[in-house]
């Protein structure tokens, strides 16, 4: 082979190579494919519209659904993660885009369901479901979860019974979840206080304050909402999966009676006379007081043709429990400061020594004083100085 020749050969194996290279990087999922190198106008105002659309997702989920569903496109076009990535490899900028398919999941729980279109409902849930798996299992390949989250994410992947109600959660689990969310806030809490401090004294980004720089303690900001948001979508999650088997018997309901009115003809000749939108059935009641004035009272029947009579429940036993339990534990941690304040109080010097506090140099000096005071009060009033009964009548009898 001539001197040309081999030039060619090893500049074809090498472009053979940086093809190979290049679909390695790809990985098996176009959405997640690429690395994070990305145009910082276009992330910034890709970011701005994902911070607009996650606040609508409770109150206006429609609205929402769009812009999270153009975000989610717009994530899987820029490439921001891949398949084969660890969580050190995502940037800080794009660690919040973890959560989309959390928020896109609250979304679609939030729809409305139409009157006698519970089969809708039913849908959004599934999908609900869907999205939530996909936010937990990319967080699994991210090392994010516990080893308890794990165990957790793959009991709510197993199917579910729609023919029979799911038993309730455990309440331990409950527990867990509650005291993880609030530790998570009451460190994002001191973090937004190191942040505003830094802002506030205008510090160097590369400067660290308490063991963070500026890129470190975006990061743990970024992790720790996502741990709020990982606790969120279990708990969400698991609501879901027992409101399934309650929603497929009024899918079912709704079937049988649709059915029924084919089969009876009743579809075809219901009343289609228009009626006021919105307003219920109304039942004018007229009666006398005890005086013979009349008085008109106007009910909303509609309103109150399924109330019971009785007062109801506000809260379930379970709800009740948990409070109790809550309830219980401060009042546990009130007596324990309490009694902490009370053993630095000053006391005699013989209670010290029984306590194995004679150590303590200011409660002895307190005590001394103490000791002291009492002395003088004994000197003060001698045993028997108030007894004056005792010089009354003959001393002879």
């Amino acid at each position: 082979m001539d001197h040309d020749s081999f030039d060619q050969s090893a500049s074809t194996l090498g472009n053979i190579n940086n093809m190979q290279v290049s679909l390695n990087i790809k990985g098996p999922y176009p959405e997640m494919s690429g690395g994070s190198d990305v145009s910082p106008p276009k992330e910034e105002g890709l970011r701005e519209k994902y911070l607009r659309s996650i606040s609508l997702a409770e109150s206006s989920p429609q609205e929402a659904i769009v812009l999270l569903e153009s975000v989610q496109k717009d994530v899987s076009a820029l490439s921001l993660f891949s398949s084969n990535e660890t969580i050190e490899d995502v940037s800080t900028k794009s660690i919040s885009f973890l959560s989309l398919e959390h928020f896109l999941a609250v979304a679609f729980t939030n729809l409305p369901a139409a009157q006698g279109k519970m089969h809708e409902r039913k849908a959004h849930i599934l999908r609900s479901i869907d999205l939530w798996s996909a936010f937990l299992g990319r967080l699994e390949r991210l090392e994010l979860l516990s080893n308890e989250d794990i165990k957790e994410y793959h009991e709510l992947m197993e199917e579910v019974d729609l023919s029979k109600a799911m038993s309730p959660a455990n309440r331990d689990t409950k527990i867990a979840r509650f005291k993880a969310r609030q530790e998570a806030k009451k460190e994002m809490e001191l973090l937004k206080a190191l942040r505003e401090r830094r802002s506030r004294f205008d510090i160097d980004p590369d400067e660290e304050i308490d063991g963070h720089d500026e890129d470190s303690l975006e990061r743990d900001l970024a992790l720790k909402q996502l741990t709020i948001y990982k606790v969120e979508a279990l708990d969400n999650w698991s609501q879901s999966k027992r409101e399934l088997p309650m929603i497929e018997m009024m899918v079912r309901e709704e079937e049988e009676r649709q059915g029924s009115e084919k089969h009876l003809g009743q579809a075809t000749n219901v009343d289609k006379r228009p009626r006021p939108s919105g307003q219920p059935l109304q039942l004018t009641r007229i009666t006398k007081d005890a005086t013979g004035q009349i008085l008109i009272k106007r009910d909303e029947v509609r309103s109150k043709v399924f109330r019971p009579g009785w007062n109801q429940p506000t809260m379930s036993l379970e709800e009740l429990g948990e409070r109790e339990y809550l309830q219980a534990i401060e009042r546990e941690e009130r007596q324990k400061q309490a009694e902490s304040e009370q053993a630095k109080q000053p006391r005699r010097y013989e209670d010290l020594v029984r306590d194995g506090m004679e150590d303590d140099a200011q409660l002895v000096d307190a005590s001394a004083a103490l000791d002291r005071d009492w002395d003088d009060f004994k000197d003060e009033n001698p045993r028997g100085s108030g007894n004056k009964h005792a010089m009354r009548g003959d001393k002879n009898f």
